[in-house]
């Protein structure tokens, strides 16, 4: 029984073999393009291709009958190739036809194919965009809030150098409102923004126990009614700074208090009470002025004079000459001192004192010639470390305009025109445009021309000068425009009664 299973898978075995074989026959006759390749593991390789590579021929072959021979050649055939089989598993290797490309290329298709053989992929699609936007926006999100926190952090850091706080005032709260409200005012210009801020650090500073009597709380009240006068609210203001100015004036008789508040370089505190005077007479005495009281103006100027040349006494005992900050500092002294006597040349002006208001006018005119020479003898000076701002720009000029119009109210036209033209020099650049004081030169040196067209009988050239004038300040956004509201009515209507005549 075990014999003759063994003898039928022998059978079934020969059987495939011869089967595979003649398949293999078949199939290389059929296809002579395509070969196959057995390969061993001992690494022989060797190729049936000659037996499937020649061709009969269609004349010959085919008509010849097979002989006995033949047939011992293929079965030798058989018997070689089965014998190469079995020594291993056969690999087989499909070799494909030679494929030849016509002369006629489609620039798309070769086109495509690279694209699909590179995997590009196109840029600018929707979801790219997004992408790319999304991006980009986070970027400028994150520089724009880095860069917020940077200036925040260094203007802190600028206003507690520059605008220190007394010591005396106690309140961490309260002494950063301090600094808020300093920055609105000084830094923004914007005093109906600074003005609650020290409200709020005055209560803050008074319920922690700080002296209402000391120079700090007096200095703090002084910047409230100053943003209270800028603003127009006038009520009680004079009332306030007189008693504060008795105050003052009683503590400069007396041993001076140090306060550390002007000065450009605050290693030494060498600003006194004196300082106070000078910022409350910039305060009181433009409100008698504005009410028409012109001899209490004059006593309240002449007194911040007197404060200031205290001042300036100051800063020559303590002076270096090798210190560019002490140059710098004594410079500013003289801009307090050459603005108030401007001030106090127009109260003697709006008394008709012209001898006085021309000396004064002339006195400021002086002033910024040596600050101009101060320029050139030391570039590095500067005018204000503080809030850099150039109050000499156009003072002269300011002051040439009084000189100007007492020329014409004297009757004399011809010796006001170098006035007119001098001041017009200074205030034409374009580097001062943007200043109010040169603004209003700009149109006060128009003004008088039209006086001067107006006293040669010109009145159609006046009108034009008039108009000029009231034109230059309403385009500025200037206000107090009532003085060329009534010039250019007044020639207005002599122009209506000539006509009429």
């Amino acid at each position: 029984m075990f014999q003759r299973s063994i003898f039928k898978s022998l059978q079934r075995a020969s059987f495939a073999c011869k089967r595979d074989l003649r398949w293999q026959n078949s199939l290389n006759q059929r296809s002579p393009s395509v070969l196959f390749f057995y390969s061993s593991d001992s690494g022989n390789t060797k190729s049936n291709a000659s037996a499937g590579s020649k061709k009969p021929s269609a004349s010959s072959d085919s008509k010849k009958p097979s002989t006995s021979s033949d047939n011992k050649k293929n079965v030798g055939r058989d018997d070689l190739a089965a014998e190469n089989m079995f020594k291993g598993s056969p690999r087989f290797t499909q070799v494909f036809p030679k494929v030849t490309f016509s002369l006629r290329r489609d620039p798309r298709a070769e086109a495509a194919a690279a694209k699909r053989s590179m995997n590009i992929q196109p840029m600018l699609t929707p979801k790219n965009i997004r992408k790319m936007g999304g991006r980009a926006l986070i970027l400028v999100i994150y520089f724009t809030t880095v860069g917020y926190i940077i200036y925040q952090v260094f203007t802190y850091l600028y206003l507690v150098y520059t605008w220190p706080v007394a010591e005396e005032l106690k309140g961490f709260k309260a002494r950063n409102l301090m600094y808020l409200a300093t920055y609105y005012d000084v830094l923004e210009s914007q005093p109906d923004k600074a003005l609650p801020f020290y409200e709020r650090a005055k209560k803050l500073f008074l319920t922690k126990g700080a002296d209402p009597k000391s120079l700090a709380i007096m200095h703090l009240e002084l910047n409230i009614d100053r943003c209270r006068y800028e603003l127009g609210q006038l009520e009680g203001i004079e009332e306030r700074l007189t008693d504060m100015l008795e105050r003052l004036q009683n503590m400069a008789d007396q041993p001076q208090e140090r306060y550390a508040d002007d000065k450009v370089a605050h290693h030494r505190e060498w600003l006194s009470s004196d300082m106070l005077i000078q910022k409350l007479v910039k305060v009181l005495g433009p409100t008698y002025f504005d009410q028409g009281n012109m001899d209490k103006a004059i006593e309240i100027y002449t007194i911040g004079l007197q404060a200031v040349k205290a001042l300036k006494l100051s800063v020559a005992e303590s002076f270096d000459t090798k210190d560019i900050i002490d140059y710098t500092t004594y410079d500013h002294m003289n801009l307090k001192e050459a603005s108030l006597t401007y001030q106090l040349g127009e109260a003697f002006y709006a008394k008709h004192d012209y001898k006085t208001a021309r000396t004064l006018f002339q006195a400021t005119i002086n002033y910024c010639r040596g600050h101009k020479s101060h320029i050139t003898t030391a570039p590095r000076l500067l005018p204000d470390l503080r809030s850099f701002v150039d109050g000499w720009i156009c003072l002269d000029s300011a002051a040439m305009v009084y000189l100007a119009r007492m020329l014409i109210d004297e009757g004399d036209s011809s010796g006001s025109l170098s006035w007119i033209v001098a001041g017009r020099k200074l205030t034409s650049t374009d580097q001062h445009y943007n200043n109010k004081l040169c603004i209003r030169c700009e149109s006060g040196f128009k003004t008088q021309l039209g006086r001067i067209a107006e006293l040669q009988g010109d009145y159609q050239r006046a009108l034009v000068r008039y108009r000029e004038a009231y034109d230059y300040l309403y385009l500025n956004f200037m206000d107090k425009l009532e003085d060329k509201e009534a010039d250019v009515a007044r020639l207005e209507a002599m122009r209506g009664q000539m006509i009429d005549n």
